[in-house]
Formats: C-alpha cells, structure tokens, sequence
C-alpha cells in the first residue's frame, strides 16, 4: 500500500529525481540547477519550534528519508545529501516590495548556514567535499592581525606561513618538531627552500600552486587593493570585515562555497571521486532573519554574476517564497523542469534571482483547504495524496569513473609499465648475455663490454658475466677468477709499491654448445691462468712482483667478431696501461691469423698457449707462443714411427708396413690441420716412408669423418695420421673405424689437437676398443710415471683452486691448463724484468721483455716452465721456444697408458731418436 505524502510532494521528487544526477562531464547544452523552493504554510515541524533550537520540517525529513532508500543503517548506499535545519524565526511584517539592503546580522546567520553546510557535506556519505576557498575566508574572519611587528600585510603573510606549514616558527609547531628530526643540512636547506615556496603560492599569481589564494586574489565581490592579496586578506580579518559592504561580504562567503563544490565536481574524477550525483542540501525552516533567504538570494546572484555552472542542488522550505517572502500564489510555478529552464534563460539575462527559483507548494494541513493560480479559481487542496515512490539510489558511475575504477586504470597503468619495464629488463638482460636475469634499467650499470651479436655473447667480462662462455663447465673457473680479481684490487690498494698487469684470455666459444666437456681445453686454459694469478697473490710484496688480474674475452665462432673484441681490448689498453697482453687461442686458423693481427693493430702482445701451425710466427712481430711449431711435432712422429718401423711392429704388438696416409680436413681456411698434414708427409718422406694425403668435410655429407675412418679401415698395417681436429671429429673417426674394422683397426697417431678429444673424459673413455697413440704438448702427472717437480707443484695448485681436476670425469689430460699457466708465467717474468730494470710496463714493453726469456748468450733469463723449458732463443724473428717438448702418448681401453708415454725434448733428458730444432 503506497505511503500517504502531502499534496505538492510527488511533483518536488518527480523533479528533484530529474536534477539528482550527474550530466555529462562536458556540461553540454544548459545544465543549470535550480533552487528548489518548497513552501508549507502553516509549516508542519516534527517537535514544536522552541527559541533558541533549530527545527526540523517533515517535508525535508521525508525527502532525506527518500534519499536513503536502504534506510539510516546504510548511510554507505544513500544519495549523498546533508539537512540544515534552522531556527524557526520569522517576521510578521508582509512580503517585500523589493530586495532590501543586507545587514551584518543576516551575514551572520549565513556565515552559521555555511559552517554547517560545509561541515556536513565533508563527510564521504554526503559527498566528501572539502572547502579550501571557504575554509581560508574563515580563518581570516578569526583572525586578528592589528597588533605585532611589522606592517599588517606582513602579519597576515607570516599567519599564513604559520597555517601552511602547522606552526612553524613555534617550539611547539608541527614543523618545528619535524625539522629537528631532520639532518643538519636539510633543515638549512628547508629555512630557504619553504618560505620560498609558499611565498611564490601566496602571492596568488601562479597558477595551479597558489590554488585558493589564486582564487581570493582573482574574485570579484572584494577588491584587491594595490593589486596585493594580502591586502585584500587584511580586510578579511576579524578585525575588518564587520566594516566591508555585507552584501558584497556575502557574495564572497557564497562564492567560495560555490567555487569548492565546483572543483570537487570537476572532469577529472578518475583522478579524485567521482561525482555521478549533485550535491544535495536540504534547508529549513528557512526565513528573512536566519539566513535561509540570504542563502537563496546570494546562490542566484553569485551564479549571475559568475555565469558559471557549480553543481549545488538547493533545497529549502519556507512559509513563503524567498527571496521577498511572496504568498506562493503570487509567484511563477513551472509544470515541467523543461519550462523552467526555457524561463530560467529569459530571466536569467535580466539577472532575476527568481529565475533560479522552481517553487513547490506543500499541502497537508486542513487549515489550508484551497490552492490558488494566477488567472484560475480557488481549488480544493487535498492534504494528504498517495506517494509516487522515486528510485533514488546512489550512483556509482561507470566503473572507470569510480574512485575504485580510478585505481584500478591506475594499477592497469602502472603494471603495463612495469611489465613493459621488466620485459625490457629482461631483454636488455639477455642482449648482454644476461642469461635469464633481469637488470634494473637506470639503477643498475649495464655491461655494455658484453653483447649478444648474431647469437653468440661476445665481449669482455672480469668473471661477473657467466654467459660469455656458454659451456656450464666455465661456471667455477670463471667464479674463481671473479674472486681472484676482487683479490688483486684489495691487494693492490695494500701494496701499491707491486705493478697490477692485465692478461685478457681470449677465445672463440659458440652459443652452439652447451654440454660439460663442450669446451674442456678452454675451461683449462682459464684454469691455468686462474693458477697463475693465485700464485702471483701468494707472494710476498716485491716492488717487481706483479698482481695478476684477468680478463675473459669471447670472440665468437671462429673469431667471427674479432674487430668487435679487438676494438674493445684496444680501448679498454688505451685507458688502462695495465692491459699488457693478450693469452688463450685455441685454433690455428685463418680467423685467428686475423685476430692477431688485428690485436697487434691496437698494440696488445699475443702469447698463445696451444697455436702450432708453422705460418703464425709469421702473421705479427708481437706474437709468440709457447708451444712448439707442427714442424716439430711432425719431426718427432717421423722420428718415432722409423723407430718402431725399425720393429716391425706398431707400439700394440701388429705388425707395420712403412706406409702413410694423412688424414686432413679440406677447409683451406683450417691452417692447422692444412699445415700439419704437409709437415707430416714432409717428415715422414725424410723418415723414409712414403705418404699420402685424404679429406673429410666437417659439414657432412658422404665425405665426413665417420666417412674417412670407414675408409682407413683399408690401410692396416700402416700408418693413419689424423691431422684434424680433436673435439668432434675425431670421435666421428673413430666412430667410422669402429663400425668397420674395429677389431683390426690400422695404426692410429693422432695430432695435437686430439687432446682434446681426450679431455672430455665423458666421451673418450666410452672408447674401449680402437686404441691410438697422439701427440701432446703437456703432460698432467696421470700421463707420466714420474712427473717433474714443476708440474707436480703446478697440479697440486690446481686441484686446490678446481677441486673437480681430483675426479676421473673431472681431470683433464689435455695439459691445457699447463700451457696457459707458462703463456701467464712468462708475461708475469718479463714484467718483472722491466721492474728490475726501472721500465714502464705496458704492452709495448712486455712485448720486448718476452723476447729476453732466453739462456743465449749468457743471459740467464730461460725459465723451467710446467710444459718444459721456456728459451725463445735469442733472436727477434724466432718468437717460439726452442727444443720445446712434444709427448707421445698411448691411449688403450678407454684411457691413456701413462708407462708408455714417451717425452722429446732436450737430448739429456729424450730417447736418443728424439730430433732437435
């Protein structure tokens, strides 16, 4: 059954269910809001008006009951409103002719309104409006400044500093306690920097930063007054306002009312809240003695006199129509909200007040039987009538406009962008061989000397980047060099007295391999130079004992970026003279002729660990290397072959034909195994025994590897050399030798770079069956049944720093690491003789001291190195050492036999066939 309501109440919610919400944020066309002016009389009050207390009318009651559609216990799902109820006071004098002239009385009880109007609808179920504009007229209304130093203009200037900042200058103040909490600096800062800034926003001139004192400054209702806001402020104060023009004070109040309701419905909601309904106040008893009148007057003349929309929807009851307390018959009532706006416009250009009025009247008292309109007869006025129910509710918006919208587009933002930033993160990561990490782009440095190009990471690292070198058999060496680098800097700055020198161990790794044994003789050259640095750590502080750091370079497959890693290492020399030589290389290849060259170019020696082929000495005058040549290699096979020739029989007991066939790889770009196979067939021919040379393609096809060893299966009983290379096909040799002969396989010597088939413990010791011997340019204890004591002391070291070269898969027996420990130790020698001697150590000079490593001539500058003696003979041209020994070694069921390793070196110490350089 529908609630009985008043006669006029239907039609007051009809409209006001019209107003309520918001349009669009653009306000197109007239989105103007009336006064909703209710009038009862005799005016029906929920308890007895007494002197002195506010009253409270039903209708308003009604209405905010209508607003609250689940009811006071849900103020959460209310339309957001608030209800001033005013004193019931009213003259009993008859209507105005005319507006009459407003008093200081009437602006206080509007100053009374406006307090609790703005205290109301600060609270969130009524909006969550705050009131800066008005908030700061009221300060200055409280305030007195006509006594203190200073002219009353810089009283108000400094009151305002005190309210911004919470009492600074007071003990006691807010700031005061906050700077003392801050360090010394920043409260000198902040003596300088705050009053700076508030005097740039109380100046009211800046936009944006002076916010409401912009708007004081600018308004029209007080004048300025020497063009100064604090002028304006002092006439503001308590104890000049009373002396201003009311009317006028009364615009100002109501304007700065208005102005904050309008920015707190401004379009950029989904920044603050969101705005989908107007504000509503509901005023009453209103009247021309406390201040319900003034209100309704000076809403409609600040809107005429701005011409700009704010948002407040006005309700108020009254016992006439304000602002002349007219009798309701004798004022406009409009039958629809759109007949009001199309009078709103006529009479809004003449700057009527009544233009903004929507008048209602209220039945509901029997005392009140008739209604009358202009130009009709007396009607009966019902006084109750059944209520018309509206579905108010309060509107949150579309989701986007919501506060919690608003975070949400917030939150979407920010984790685009930090998914955009962390992606990017990631990638620029991995372009710098990063591996799967992340970098915090503009708070972590990027390690610009390492770079992903074409695939491979290429570039410089000290050991922090792990990625440079693909194999997982790096990770140790390369952390254990990391560590000894951290060592040397700490140990530098300890004594200084001591030259720190920088060896850069360079290589050509390929992302293409990522198994343990993939690059063994390079994870041992690193070892071997790791070595050599902790030695150079242990020593006692010299002045010519140098501090071994090391660089890990990387260029690519094939030093297929080999201007990149040139370039990098050129500069990196060019700003830091401890950059002093370049050590590693690990194949004998025209990249690598290439390579050096373009090292020597940028003034960086080379000292290579494992290079043989003849024509390397012959690239740069800044090369050398500590192994012996492949001529030698080649002379020492010939010799041993002629010797067991001499038998009859090949080292496992078959017998041996004086025949050759060398096995060569047919890349011409491959100068190792191309100069290996010639010297071979040229050694063996002075030997006496008559050769010829085979190819295999190590691209596949009918003529790999696997191919040649198929095919060396029709030589037993001779000699097959493999002069390729070790690490993959080798194993495809053998493979084919297998799959046809493997029970009579010919005699097999393999070069010196079958050791590193050998090295990768995993594959070779599947190898049970085909025995071979090779050719080695370092030995570990393993191979030898009594080792040197320079190599006993190097592999003791070793196994301290690496404690996987202690296990049978872990060891190498490539003597990798040997080698490269002498190319170290040699540069660590000649840098010592430039100490010695009071010269400069950079690359230049390291250059010439490495060819003074020599016993010719009474020099005594030869050193007994892991590998053997290292004497570079004396001579400018010759750059590699001399008599330099080679090995032979046996390999059987699955690993080498270390009672048949056979050394060629010096004659004292070598079977009498041995040949000398």
């Amino acid at each position: 059954m529908a609630e009985l309501v008043p006669d006029g109440f239907n039609r007051l919610i009809d409209f006001l269910f019209q107003a309520y919400r918001r349009g669009s944020l653009q306000h197109h066309g007239d989105e103007s809001q009336p006064i909703f002016a209710c009038v009862q009389d005799p005016l029906n009050l929920e308890i007895p008006a007494q002197p002195g207390q506010t009253a409270s009318p039903v209708v308003l009651r009604m209405l905010s009951d209508r607003l609250r559609p689940e009811g006071p216990q849900s103020p959460e799902l209310q339309v957001p409103h608030f209800v001033v109820g005013l004193e019931d006071k009213s003259p009993t004098d008859g209507p105005d002719a005319e507006l009459q002239p407003v008093s200081m009385a009437e602006v206080d009880e509007l100053v009374n309104v406006l307090d609790r109007s703005t205290a109301g609808l600060q609270d969130n179920h009524a909006g969550g409006y705050s009131f800066p504009r008005y908030d700061l007229v009221r300060w200055l209304m409280q305030e007195s400044f006509a006594t203190g130093r200073g002219t009353a203009r810089a009283r108000v200037r400094r009151g305002l500093y005190r309210r911004a900042v919470g009492g600074a200058g007071d003990g006691d103040g807010v700031w005061a306690r906050v700077q003392l909490q801050l360090p010394g600096w920043l409260q000198v800062l902040t003596l300088w920097l705050l009053p700076a800034f508030f005097w740039l926003r109380h100046s009211g001139r800046v936009p944006v930063l002076s916010g409401q004192y912009r708007w004081l400054r600018n308004q029209a209702y007080l004048a300025r007054g020497d063009d100064n806001l604090f002028e304006l402020a002092v006439r503001v104060t308590k104890d000049q306002w009373r002396g201003q023009d009311p009317e006028r004070f009364a615009g100002l109040l109501v304007n700065a009312f208005l102005e904050d309701l309008r920015a707190g419905f401004r379009r950029v909601e989904w920044i603050h809240k969101h705005r989908a309904t107007h504000p509503i106040l509901l005023v009453g008893p209103i009247s021309r003695t406390n201040g319900g009148y003034l209100l309704v007057r000076m809403v409609a003349e600040v809107r005429n006199d701005t011409l700009r929309f704010d948002p407040l929807l006005l309700v108020t009851i009254g016992r006439k129509v304000p602002p002349l307390a007219l009798e309701p018959e004798e004022a406009e009532v409009d039958e629809s909200m759109e007949k009001w706006r199309t009078r709103h416009l006529e009479e809004s250009l003449r700057r009527s007040i009544g233009a903004w009025l929507l008048v209602f009247q209220i039945g509901g008292s029997p005392a009140a039987p008739t209604r009358r309109r202009p130009g009709r007869a007396a009607v009966p006025v019902p006084p109750l009538v059944a209520e018309k129910p509206m579905p108010f509710e309060r509107v949150q918006g579309p989701m986007w406009r919501r506060r919690s919208g608003g975070w949400l587009i917030i939150g979407t933002v920010l984790a685009v962008l930090a998914a955009a930033y962390g992606g990017y993160g990631v990638l620029d990561d991995r372009r710098h061989c990063g591996g799967d990490g992340f970098r915090w782009l503009f708070f972590e440095a990027v390690d610009d000397s390492v770079a992903k190009v074409d695939g491979d990471c290429v570039g410089l690292t000290d050991g922090t980047n792990s990625l440079l070198y693909p194999s997982e058999s790096f990770g140790p060496v390369g952390d254990k060099i990391l560590e000894q680098n951290r060592q040397a800097a700490e140990l530098s700055k300890r004594e200084p007295e001591r030259p720190v020198i920088t060896l850069a161990s360079l290589t050509s790794a390929s992302d293409g391999s990522q198994s343990p044994g993939g690059f063994t003789a390079e994870r041992e050259q690193l070892a071997g130079l790791a070595v050599a640095q902790a030695v150079q750590l242990g020593k006692p502080a010299q002045r010519y004992e140098p501090i071994l750091r090391v660089l890990i370079a990387n260029a690519g497959p094939r030093y297929r970026h080999a201007d990149r890693v040139a370039a990098q290492l050129g500069a990196l020399a060019a700003k830091d003279p401890s950059v002093v030589a370049v050590v590693g290389m690990v194949e004998s290849r025209q990249s690598t002729q290439d390579m050096i060259r373009k090292l020597a170019a940028v003034g960086l020696p080379t000292v290579a660990a494992t290079l043989t082929a003849d024509q390397m000495v012959d690239v740069s005058r800044m090369y050398l290397q500590i192994s012996p040549q492949n001529r030698r290699e080649a002379a020492v096979a010939a010799a041993h072959v002629r010797n067991q020739v001499a038998t009859g029989k090949d080292p496992f007991g078959r017998p041996l034909k004086r025949k050759l066939t060398v096995v060569k790889s047919d890349d011409p770009a491959d100068t190792y195994s191309q100069n290996l196979a010639k010297d071979v067939l040229q050694a063996f021919a002075a030997a006496g025994i008559p050769g010829s040379a085979t190819s295999y393609s190590s691209q596949g096809g009918s003529a790999d590897p696997a191919a040649a060893g198929r095919e060396a299966c029709d030589h037993q009983g001779e000699v097959v050399f493999f002069a390729g290379r070790g690490q993959i096909d080798f194993q495809a040799f053998l493979g084919g030798i297998q799959d046809r002969c493997r029970t009579k396989p010919p005699y097999i010597i393999g070069g010196d770079n079958t050791t590193k088939y050998v090295a990768d413990r995993g594959v070779s010791s599947l190898n049970q069956s085909i025995p071979f011997q090779y050719l080695a340019l370092s030995l570990a204890p393993d191979l030898l049944a009594t080792a040197s004591p320079q190599s006993a002391d190097f592999y003791v070291r070793l196994q301290e720093l690496f404690p996987y070269e202690k296990t049978d898969r872990g060891r190498s027996l490539d003597g990798h690491a040997a080698l490269s420990y002498d190319a170290a130790y040699a540069i660590v020698l000649a840098t010592s003789y430039l100490r010695r001697d009071s010269i400069a150590v950079n690359g230049g000079t390291v250059w010439s001291a490495l060819q003074s490593i020599t016993d010719a001539d009474g020099a005594k500058r030869g050193y007994q190195g892991v590998t053997g003696p290292i004497d570079f003979g004396g001579s400018v041209t010759r750059r590699v050492p001399v008599d330099k020994p080679v090995a032979i070694v046996t390999f059987q069921r699955g690993e080498p036999v270390p009672k048949a390793t056979i050394v060629c070196g010096a004659r004292s110490e070598s079977p009498s066939w041995c040949p000398l350089d």
